[in-house]
């Protein structure tokens, strides 16, 4: 790809905090998130490859590729020494770009990034298309991606137990920011559900080998009842990475930052004014 990388700039002032969205929720959908962080912060988000136009899923072959177009934007922007926070998927590709251009960032703020248990990732390195099984791809691939109005696909998404902890205002900025007009009164996803599978599919195999390669100052955030950090593998992240801080949000899941955005956020300013 040649084209410039798009992203959105959210405003702000002081320093550029960069942030990097989790699968299938583009930058829109932090908003509340980023209304504490603008305060103190020029806060910039890519928008990474699904998002793109014409993107291709079965380019992805492994997550060092959003990596390397988090690189790419940041060279694009003329952009160094920035506060990196990145959730989830955007977690992961932060660290890899960390790791591959150190210069590019100041510090890190890792919230629920896909740090599976490593007998997973072993398992998944020796039968990839075994991934196409499991059920969280298996439900991606078959979502739905067409409504009749955005109204329709909130009272939908109001239902589903992924957004339970979500607000009224939370959810409707889900809905906004993942949906789009098609021009014929319907509203459909912005964010390729192809792609969404395809992610799922491919997780990140090498993350524990590269981690200790880690720098930077590095906040690690995971929530307390998340289903993607597990137990065994925050307290192997706190043995690869002892320098790091570590701080458990009580009462949350894996999309935090949508779920509790003011207290995620404050945490965040918390730690990078006391550092």
């Amino acid at each position: 790809m040649t084209d410039s990388i798009p992203f959105l700039d959210f405003g702000g002032g002081g320093s550029i905090l960069h942030f990097a969205h989790a699968n299938a929720y583009p930058p829109g959908c932090y908003r509340q998130f980023f209304e504490v962080l603008g305060p103190h912060f020029q806060v910039l988000a890519i928008e990474q490859r699904p998002l793109h136009p014409h993107s291709n899923p079965q380019d992805l072959k492994s997550w060092d590729l959003l990596a390397d177009d988090l690189i790419r934007f940041f060279e694009q922007e003329g952009l160094e020494n920035v506060i990196g926070v990145g959730h989830s998927m955007g977690g992961v590709a932060t660290m890899l770009a960390a790791v591959k251009r150190p210069s590019l960032f100041r510090q890190l703020i890792l919230i629920e990034p896909v740090f599976l248990m490593p007998q997973l990732l072993k398992m998944a390195a020796a039968n990839p298309d075994a991934a196409y099984q499991l059920p969280l791809v298996q439900s991606a691939q078959r979502r739905s991606n067409r409504w009749p109005s955005r109204q329709a696909a909130f009272d939908r998404w109001r239902t589903k137990s992924v957004f339970g902890r979500f607000s009224d205002e939370a959810l409707w900025d889900y809905v906004n920011h993942t949906t789009r007009e098609n021009g014929s009164g319907e509203v459909v996803l912005t964010y390729p559900r192809e792609w969404e599978a395809r992610i799922y599919a491919t997780p990140p195999l090498h993350v524990w080998e590269i981690l200790p390669q880690v720098k930077h100052p590095t906040l690690a955030i995971r929530g307390a009842a998340t289903d993607t950090i597990m137990p065994g593998a925050w307290q192997l992240w706190q043995e690869l990475q002892p320098q790091a801080t570590f701080v458990e949000i009580p009462d949350v899941g894996h999309m935090l930052t949508m779920e509790r955005p003011s207290l995620v956020a404050q945490t965040i300013l918390n730690h990078l004014q006391s550092t």
